[in-house]
């Protein structure tokens, strides 16, 4: 969904379809105005519902190259599911930590997979042309529709404090939509029972840890994924 049209189902729902009481910005998406931001606001609230709910429309799956045992994400990740070392065709799932429990950096490069949801950012798109960007990368213009329209109902019910108003019908719809988003069906519904010999393992990627941080500065990098070694003592 672009940003124009959204815009203009916002106010459809507050019954404020000339702009009168929440003014539409003119050109791109503006953090100044307050429908755009009520759009951003609802995006990362609803984003953030669907994925502890086990939601996976929005993972993206990458795969990078670590420098000196460091990654910089050119978006901003919103949760990083799960981080797996690559040696050959074999992927070697490796568990995360908190940065200040790193015990020994990883100074050499890897190749790792990792599948992660970004976080929402509407900044720079154009209202008329650009897609809402709710993830990244190939794919990233995939529309589901229910979830879009469960942002819009959520940014029309952030906006309406304004006039105090009640409205139970945009409250039954945020409740029908949310259910409608949260409760999908998991894909595969089922898996096969894990036995010993179906483990995939490696002593050397059991040694790996990864950690995440917003700003690393002693690697001078921002939205910083690092691998790491246990110290065997």
């Amino acid at each position: 969904m672009k940003l124009k049209v959204a815009r203009q189902q916002v106010l459809n729902l507050l019954d404020d379809p000339d702009g009168q009481r929440w003014s539409l910005a003119t050109a791109g998406f503006d953090t100044s105005n307050e429908v755009d931001l009520a759009l951003q606001g609802a995006a990362v609230e609803c984003l953030s519902l669907y994925v502890h709910a086990g939601g996976d429309f929005f993972d993206v799956v990458e795969q990078v190259t670590t420098i000196d045992g460091t990654h910089q994400f050119d978006n901003a990740p919103f949760l990083i599911r799960a981080v797996q070392l690559k040696s050959g065709n074999n992927n070697y799932r490796i568990h995360g930590t908190r940065e200040q429990d790193i015990q020994v950096d990883s100074s050499s490069g890897h190749t790792v997979k990792v599948r992660l949801v970004y976080m929402p950012d509407f900044s720079g798109i154009a209202a008329a042309t650009d897609q809402i960007p709710f993830s990244f990368g190939v794919g990233s213009t995939m529309d589901f529709h229910l979830f879009n329209q469960w942002v819009i109902a959520v940014a029309a019910k952030n906006l309406t404090p304004k006039e105090n108003e009640t409205n139970t019908s945009l409250d039954d719809r945020i409740g029908m939509l949310q259910n409608s988003c949260t409760k999908a069906p998991e894909v595969p519904k089922t898996v096969t029972f894990p036995s010993t010999k179906d483990n995939n393992f490696s002593i050397d990627a059991a040694l790996y840890r990864w950690s995440y941080v917003a700003r690393d500065n002693i690697a001078n990098k921002t939205c910083c994924l690092r691998l790491h070694k246990l110290a065997l003592r």
